[in-house]
């Protein structure tokens, strides 16, 4: 008994126009499943958390030096061209946004910030973010951003300087 069978498949163009279908389509929808923004925003925010602290102990290495690092608040020279750079607290940067660790880290336009009063506390947030760059008085564009950081100085001799992140939109 002679038994004929006929093998069908897909042939080699078939499958190259299939494979590049998926690809389109894979091209045209990932980034659309796939955003990166957020994870982008919260690593930028906590660099920028690492260089303001780097910046503080290197301020307050130079209080050290100044011998005024047990003062509650004072100025102190960074640069040595006689002109007070720095307000500190306790020998570290204050919260002030102006004086305070705003001179201490250098900020350019891809950043907003400003401070809570009383040089309690420096908020900083990427300028993409809040939609200005540079310092405002009004810290409340910067906090309904809910991605920035607070930098907190110390309020008392002996403890240090504090960088909590707000990273609930990034």
């Amino acid at each position: 008994m002679y038994s004929s069978t006929k093998q069908q498949g897909f042939t080699l163009i078939e499958l190259v126009v299939v494979i590049v279908i998926l690809g389109i389509l894979a091209a045209t929808a990932a980034p659309k499943f796939i955003d990166i923004t957020s994870d982008a925003n919260k690593s930028v925010l906590e660099s920028m958390g690492g260089a303001i602290l780097s910046g503080s102990k290197l301020v307050y290495a130079k209080s050290i030096i100044q011998g005024v690092q047990n003062q509650e608040l004072a100025n102190i020279d960074i640069d040595g061209d006689g002109n007070n750079d720095v307000e500190i607290k306790y020998g570290y940067p204050s919260g002030d946004r102006t004086n305070g660790i705003a001179n201490a880290v250098e900020l350019g336009d891809d950043w907003a910030y400003g401070d809570r009063f009383n040089h309690g506390a420096f908020i900083v947030t990427p300028s993409s973010l809040a939609g200005f760059s540079g310092i405002t008085n009004n810290n409340i564009p910067i906090t309904q951003t809910n991605c920035y950081l607070t930098y907190t100085p110390p309020t008392t001799v002996g403890l240090l300087p504090t960088v909590t992140y707000t990273k609930n939109d990034c």
